[in-house]
């Protein structure tokens, strides 16, 4: 299948970034040569499944930083997360594909092969939003010492990705309960909160596991939900504090682009 795909680029970097990287925006803080959203804009280039790329964020800035491309647009982003990825997909107008892949620009350690591997897990069921999560053991084995916020669940001890693959029609029913998760995602409890005092109790216990959650979240909202468990530990780090940005610029400086 092919999909489109959104960079939100319009991401303010943390007040703790801006001491080491001197960069309003984080999609053009430097790392081994590039800004970081070369990396996403690349890795999702070289993504056979991926057709459309629409960088949503600061055009002005971000337009000649990137390749030319004729399947590459861009548009001025939202004031949210979602407000971004809901004018990317309007940029793609009539030609966009079914399900959109909404991938932020602070995750320059992706590879086409983590994102191919997470869009075939995808094609194995259909449903409206489809989110990926890595274990501990396969952060650490990858990235020893990262560090990361996890969550114990009866399938395993995992942290959320960074790739989120949504039905386009479907994204007005996801959208005022995605805010809500995005505004809470550095704490699980309080994600668990959103989904009843039943739920937060099984968290608690040790006993949640994925199809659990993704019953509560249909039985809420209506929304069908699938979590996807990545082997790629490139979909669960992120760049947004310092020593997340000096682990990247260990492990990708000296790669080259063709520009």
């Amino acid at each position: 299948m092919q999909y489109d795909a959104v960079i939100l680029a319009g991401g303010e970097s943390s007040s703790e970034l801006k001491k080491v990287a001197p960069y309003n925006n984080e999609a053009l803080i430097i790392i081994g040569g590039y800004p970081m959203i070369y990396y996403v804009y690349s890795a999702l280039r070289a993504t056979p499944s991926i057709n459309n790329i629409v960088v949503s964020g600061p055009v002005e800035s971000l337009r000649n930083i990137l390749p030319r491309d004729e399947r590459l647009f861009f548009v001025e982003g939202g004031d949210t997360a979602i407000e971004t990825f809901s004018r990317g997909v309007e940029a793609l107008g009539s030609s966009v594909t079914s399900k959109v892949l909404a991938v932020p620009t602070d995750i320059p350690f992706i590879t086409p092969e983590a994102i191919m591997d997470f869009l075939t897990s995808c094609e194995k069921t259909e449903a409206d939003v489809y989110y990926p999560v890595t274990s501990k053991e396969v952060n650490d084995r990858k990235y020893p010492g990262v560090i990361r916020t996890y969550v114990h669940l009866k399938d395993g001890v995992f942290t959320g990705g960074n790739l989120f693959l949504l039905r386009t029609a479907a994204l007005p029913t996801c959208t005022e309960f995605g805010l809500k998760v995005i505004s809470r995602r550095k704490d699980p409890l309080a994600i668990a909160r959103l989904f009843g005092f039943g739920l937060v109790v099984t968290y608690l216990l040790g006993q949640l596991s994925i199809k659990s959650a993704e019953k509560r979240l249909y039985e809420l909202t209506g929304i069908r939900g699938k979590g996807i468990i990545s082997p790629y530990a490139e979909v669960g780090v992120d760049v947004d504090k310092p020593d997340d940005l000096l682990l990247a610029e260990r492990y990708l400086n000296g790669i080259s682009f063709e520009r």
